[in-house]
């Protein structure tokens, strides 16, 4: 947790840290990730004693931090990146750092010839790609009988920012389902 807070308070950015329950354990609220937020022993004060920030805040600070630290939002992603996180997850350790996905991603190609990612690709793994946690390998392109370019296949790779991401949520117990 300290570590995605960027060792300091979600709020004000203090360098002294407590963890504090968005929904207190005392009205039911779990230990997870999502009812976790980092705060300065001043900030955790002041919510415990005058309810200020409320919960929505906090819910909003913590999302904010989620974007400023560039982490994908788990309850966003997708069906595809769900399952190509969790795939990950099952490799070992070795195996990760060699991970792609199986099946090839379609590129289309601009005027110019340049290869771009098909729209449906962005819609399925917008997320991994925005925030980092894949890349792309650009296959071989198709060549048409009449020497025109049409298409490039690749397939996603995680990167080192993705692989840190995808072993946090190992240790920590919060793959998406």
């Amino acid at each position: 947790m300290f570590e995605l807070a960027g060792h300091k308070c979600t709020i004000c950015g203090a360098p002294w840290m407590e963890v504090h329950h968005i929904d207190e354990l005392s009205e039911g609220g779990l230990t997870e990730y999502e009812n976790l937020i980092v705060l300065c022993p001043n900030c955790h004060t002041r919510v415990h004693s005058t309810g200020v920030p409320g919960k929505p805040e906090l819910r909003q600070y913590k999302l904010k931090q989620e974007l400023l630290y560039g982490l994908p939002v788990l309850s966003r992603l997708t069906k595809a990146e769900r399952t190509f996180v969790a795939l990950l997850a099952k490799q070992s350790p070795e195996s990760q750092l060699l991970f792609s996905t199986k099946d090839g991603i379609r590129y289309e190609l601009d005027s110019t010839g340049t290869p771009v990612l098909a729209q449906a690709i962005v819609d399925e793994y917008g997320s991994l790609l925005e925030f980092g946690m894949v890349s792309i390998n650009r296959g071989i392109c198709v060549q048409d009988s009449t020497g025109n370019l049409h298409a490039v296949d690749a397939s996603l790779q995680v990167t080192d920012k993705g692989l840190r991401w995808v072993r946090y949520l190992v240790k920590a117990g919060k793959l998406p389902d």
